[in-house]
This record gives structure tokens, C-alpha cells and sequence, in this order.
């Protein structure tokens, strides 16, 4: 019994994302069968390596980003000091327009980190919709079990109404459902049932037969008596269509339709060595997601060091305590999934995070290794083009080593500010206390009197 999506999604962003990974998914899928092997975990391995290798661009844009964020941050964090607590429309306007102007100076987007997720988010979701029903994509697949479904409706009639096979149909959760084998039956019962009709049903039944382990096709073969001899529309026999799905489904012995969750629960039902390979799925899904987690986080740590502005103590404890948080829980979220869902998840998880973990490490040493003085110049080299159409003036390049100077140097005089302006009330405080009558009206008229005082002598 195992969570599995059903048949081929046709959602209006991710399906057709989806379709054009099942095409990428079904074409590895025979080419590895011109060297005769037909494994959907050797093609989920390719297919994982070759659909990131495509995305290196965006990941490179997504880190290009980051760096020039934490470079862009200082300035921004001096604008909203500088406007801390006006609440007016003018001050708001004027905000937002010089923060626009740092943004535009160095040809940066503030939306531009969101963009590469936003582009990313459809494909991964629809990654997980291929790996997670292989045969509604891989026609190659899909046609031995349309096979067997074949003999079953040409060799026994009504055997939708055959009581061993519903309710092991039944036992496979979520791939299907009551509503869906009554369809099946009301579909396979009726004579003039259209292609599409029929099609949708063996998609049905195809989606629950995926599910089936070891012990569950042995209960098939003996629920129709004789069946595994019958030849179907490929010329092969039902045992050997069955021999080959459990050839294509394993994975270092496991069957990747199953989740490692119900290799423990029914442990013994399998081998010591299969339990192991079993675990060991989720376990390396963890430390790859704890090893990558730590090097993000080790790249922010030097980004927030380059910075020319600290965080105030209160804030940098907030975010050490978040990060440290983010270390502990990824892993153990990782963990978890990896055992629910089915093998062929964990698979796709792990060689995911392998994969996506060797790129942060490239495009860390690439960006550590880039001036960020010729990013800034190229991005503006851009923008003064775009000007230039517009017949405005160029903007000037501004190096990064200066402007760090200039907010260090703004810094330093917003403290200085910020500490006489203290003394003068800790001082103006004291003078007061000291100088003043203890009566209350006496103190307030003694306080008004001196103060103007004060100011007279001034003048």
C-alpha cells in the first residue's frame, strides 16, 4: 500500500511542464535500452542529473543575485534608517525612490531573487509528478501493464467483479479508490464504451497495479487461475510482463513503488540486507540536506561579514537561532518524506540534493572568486544603454570599495550623533535634578526659569 499520484496530471501550469519532462523522462528510458537495460531507477538518476544540469543557469542567476543583495543590503539599510519612523506620504515617496536608485545602480531587480524560484517552482513540482508515476509517462511501461489488463478483459469476463482482485486493488490507498473501481467496472462492463472511456479506465487500473510489490502479483497470478501462461497483445505472457515490471521497479533489491515505511512495517516479509538499503534512502537524504544546508549557510555568514553594517544583538540572535533551526529541522523533514512517500521519491531526493549540492559548491567558488566591481560595471553598462534609447545621462560606476567606505564613514557619524545627543539629555537631566526644588510646582516654574535663562545667556 502506497501513496501514488494519479495517472498523467493535466493541471493548466504543471501539466504541460510535466508532459514535456515525461518526453525527456520516456526518451533516457530508451536510450538505455539500446545498451538492454530497462531501470526506472538508472533513468530517475539521468533524468534527475540532466533536468538540474539545465537549470545551472537559473541556479547561477539565483547566486549572482545573492551576492549582489548582500552588497546592495548596506545601502538599503541606511536609506530606511534615514527615513526610521516617517510616516508621511512624501518621506514614503521619497524612500522609495532612492531605494529604487540603488537597486537601479547596480542594474539589479529587487524582485530578482523571487523570479528564479517563481520559473523553478512549476518544474519541480512537476519533477515529483513524472518520478512519482512512472508508467503514465513512459509509454514503453505503461504498454506491459495494458498487456496484462488486455488478457484479463479478453480471458475473464467481468473480472472487475472477481472479489480477490477489488480488494486487492482497494489495498493500494490512495492510487485508487471505491468511486474509481466501480468506474473500472461500469467501463469494462459496458460494450460500447468509447476509447477514451476505456482508456481512462486502464489508466485506473494501471495506477493501482504500479503499487503491487512481490507477494501482491503472486496473489494475482493465483486470484486468476492459469493467467500467467496467457499471452497478450505483445507476445509476451503475463509472467513475463510481470517479470519485467518487477525487473524495471528495482533498486538495489527494493521495489521503488514502495515506501521504505512499509519495508519496516513489514520487515518480515523481507530480507536484513533489503531493510538496510530501505532505511539507508531516507538516512542519505538527511545528510546531504544537513551537508547543504550548512554550506548555504556558511556563504550567508560570509556575505553578513562583508557587510559594512552589523545587525543590532537582539536581531543577530534572531537570526543565528533561525539558521540553527533551519539545520535541525530540513534534515529531519527530509527524513520523514523520504520514508512516507515511495521508493523512487527517496531516489529522486537523493541524487537531487547530491546533484544541486556539487553545483552550490561550483557557483560558490565561481561567485567567490568574481570581482564584484566588473558585475556592477556590466549591469550598469546595460542600464546606461537602456538610458541612452531613452535620451537620459548615463549613471557613473561607483566602485563597491568606496561605497563601503562612504557607509562606514555615514555610520560612524550617525553613532557619533546618536552618543552626544545622549550625553546632552543624561547632562540636561542631571543639571535639572540638582538645580530644582523639591516642591512640584516650584521644580516646573524653577525648570521654565532656567531653561529660559538658559537660552537668554545664549543670544
Amino acid at each position: 500500500m502506497n501513496f501514488l499520484a494519479l495517472t498523467k496530471y493535466d493541471g493548466a501550469i504543471i501539466g504541460p511542464v510535466a508532459r514535456l519532462l515525461g518526453h525527456i523522462m520516456e526518451a533516457i528510458f530508451s536510450f538505455t535500452g539500446l545498451f538492454g537495460i530497462f531501470n526506472i531507477g538508472l533513468s530517475i538518476i539521468i533524468f534527475t542529473i540532466v533536468i538540474k544540469a539545465l537549470m545551472i543557469p537559473m541556479s547561477i542567476k539565483q547566486q549572482k543575485f545573492t551576492k549582489m543583495n548582500a552588497i546592495i543590503s548596506p545601502e538599503i539599510q541606511m536609506i530606511n534608517k534615514r527615513y526610521a519612523g516617517k510616516k508621511d506620504q512624501a518621506s514614503m515617496m521619497k524612500r522609495n525612490e532612492e531605494t529604487m536608485a540603488v537597486y537601479n545602480k547596480y542594474g539589479v531587480k529587487p524582485t530578482g531573487g523571487c523570479l528564479q524560484l517563481i520559473i523553478q517552482f512549476p518544474i519541480l513540482l512537476a519533477l515529483y509528478r513524472v518520478v512519482w508515476n512512472i508508467p503514465a509517462y513512459v509509454g514503453r511501461m505503461r504498454d506491459i501493464y495494458y498487456n496484462i489488463i488486455g488478457v484479463l478483459s479478453e480471458k475473464f469476463s467481468g473480472f472487475m467483479s472477481n472479489e480477490g482482485f477489488t480488494k486487492l486493488l482497494a489495498n493500494q490507498g490512495t492510487s485508487i479508490n471505491a468511486d474509481k473501481i466501480a468506474k473500472i467496472t461500469e467501463t469494462f462492463a459496458d460494450s460500447n464504451a468509447s476509447p477514451e472511456a476505456m482508456t481512462i479506465a486502464k489508466n485506473y487500473l494501471v495506477d493501482a497495479m504500479y503499487a503491487f510489490d512481490g507477494g501482491e502479483w503472486e496473489t494475482f497470478r493465483n486470484t486468476f487461475t492459469g493467467i500467467g501462461d496467457m499471452v497478450g497483445s505483445t507476445g509476451d505472457t503475463v509472467a513475463q510482463s510481470v517479470d519485467k515490471i518487477e525487473s524495471m521497479n528495482s533498486f538495489l533489491g527494493l521495489n521503488l513503488s514502495i515506501s521504505p515505511m512499509n519495508y519496516v512495517t513489514n520487515a518480515a516479509k523481507f530480507g536484513f540486507w533489503i531493510i538496510v538499503a530501505a532505511i539507508m534512502i531516507p538516512l542519505l537524504s538527511g545528510l546531504i540536506q544537513y551537508i547543504s544546508t550548512k554550506i548555504s549557510l556558511a556563504a550567508q555568514e560570509r556575505q553578513k561579514a562583508s557587510s559594512s553594517i552589523t545587525k543590532k544583538p537582539e536581531e543577530e540572535n534572531s537570526f543565528v537561532q533561525s539558521m540553527n533551526m533551519m539545520v535541525k529541522i530540513m534534515p529531519v523533514v527530509s527524513i520523514f518524506f523520504c520514508f512516507m512517500f515511495p521508493t523512487c521519491i527517496g531516489v529522486y531526493w537523493v541524487i537531487s540534493s547530491l546533484v544541486q549540492l556539487i553545483i552550490q559548491i561550483c557557483v560558490n567558488n565561481y561567485m567567490d572568486k568574481l570581482d564584484i566591481n566588473d558585475v556592477v560595471a556590466k549591469n550598469m553598462e546595460k542600464i546606461n544603454a537602456k538610458r541612452a534609447r531613452m535620451g537620459l545621462a548615463p549613471q557613473k560606476v561607483t566602485r563597491v570599495a568606496n561605497i563601503t567606505q562612504q557607509l562606514e564613514e555615514d555610520q560612524a557619524a550617525l553613532d557619533e550623533r546618536a552618543r552626544k545627543r545622549e550625553e546632552q539629555i543624561k547632562a540636561s537631566t542631571e543639571y535639572y535634578k540638582n538645580t530644582t526644588g523639591t516642591g512640584r510646582l516650584s521644580s516646573k516654574a524653577n525648570m521654565v526659569a532656567q531653561y529660559n535663562e538658559k537660552n537668554k545667556n545664549k543670544k
